[in-house]
């Protein structure tokens, strides 16, 4: 094992205080808010790095979760380039996975463990589309606009990621002014029958096994023992649900700022953020306010801009 003062000498690391103290927070539950611009993608590696080289934790042990496919390729590239071919066998045996991908997983063994094949996954959004047009025209009587349809397609992934209630997705159809919900559960038995599931199907499912076989989740607990989540503002309710149970040691480092978050129109859920505390007692929130990629005048408008939002959290970016 390496002292903090040794690895950043050997892995020349620069790093502010704030950066720092983010890298070294390991055990226990933890919020890191992060400006723009703040590094927080070279935190977030260099701290797999501290965790493996200084703490003595085994890579098989850490899941990093990221938003997309591509930023799960990008944070095993940058892992590899910061920490050298001397370390390649470290970058393999780490977990950079999507939600999507860990819920697959999730599907996968409980299937094998009961012996039932899982649902295939419907990757055609173009089949996806003809389907609840079709659906639409039944249960409306009309025919949707290419806008209609793709805003159902929307609201049908805002249901299942949000796990609204009955009376939530009657409120939603009221807006809607067509028969949502009528549509909505005729499209999941159609998709049932039809042994197939959507990508939003894929955490619904996943969270009920998680939820209703304890022995599974348990095994996932054991398997993975630290959980780094990135973009946690961009993350639905259901995603923080699953989250949440993975992490039932207590281990979860989540990465985002509420500031940040533009996808509320995709059921992100950057209020679990501002509850962070309460739903995971002994939480220790960090901030990185120090934005190295804009300049004053840019920082201080954007700064002004920012302060007018109601359910944040209190950080000066600078």
């Amino acid at each position: 094992m390496m002292t903090w003062t040794e690895f950043r000498n050997r892995f020349s690391i620069q790093l502010n205080q704030q950066q720092e103290s983010a890298v070294q927070s390991v055990e226990g539950p933890v919020l890191l808010l992060a400006v723009p611009g703040s590094g927080k993608t070279t935190v977030l590696v260099t701290r797999l790095g501290y965790m493996i080289f200084c703490k003595d934790i085994a890579p098989e042990r850490i899941l990093t979760v990221t938003y997309t496919v591509a930023a799960t390729k990008d944070m095993r590239r940058r892992f590899e380039r910061m920490f050298g071919a001397e370390f390649s066998d470290a970058a393999s045996r780490l977990e950079f996975r999507t939600i999507n991908g860990i819920c697959a997983r999730v599907i996968a063994d409980y299937g094998r463990r009961i012996g039932k094949e899982p649902f295939a996954l419907q990757t055609d959004e173009g089949e996806t589309l003809k389907l609840l047009r079709s659906l639409y025209i039944d249960a409306a009587g009309s025919f949707p606009t290419e806008s209609e349809t793709a805003e159902l397609r929307s609201l049908v992934s805002y249901i299942k990621n949000m796990q609204l209630t009955g009376k939530e997705l009657e409120k939603l159809e009221e807006e809607a002014g067509y028969p949502l919900a009528k549509i909505y559960r005729s499209y999941c038995e159609k998709m049932k029958r039809q042994g197939l599931m959507d990508y939003d199907d894929q955490m619904v499912y996943a969270l009920n096994i998680l939820t209703r076989c304890p022995q599974l989740l348990s095994e996932y607990q054991a398997r993975y023992w630290y959980l780094c989540v990135d973009e946690a503002q961009d993350t639905s309710k259901i995603q923080h649900r699953i989250l949440k149970l993975l992490a039932g040691n207590g281990n979860l480092f989540m990465v985002g700022d509420e500031d940040q978050s533009i996808y509320g129109f995709r059921a992100a859920y950057p209020e679990a953020l501002l509850s962070f505390e309460k739903d995971h007692p002994g939480a220790k929130v960090l901030l990185m306010e120090q934005n190295f990629r804009s300049d004053a005048a840019i920082v201080k408008a954007a700064g002004q801009l920012i302060a007018h939002n109601r359910l944040r959290h209190r950080k000066t970016m600078i």
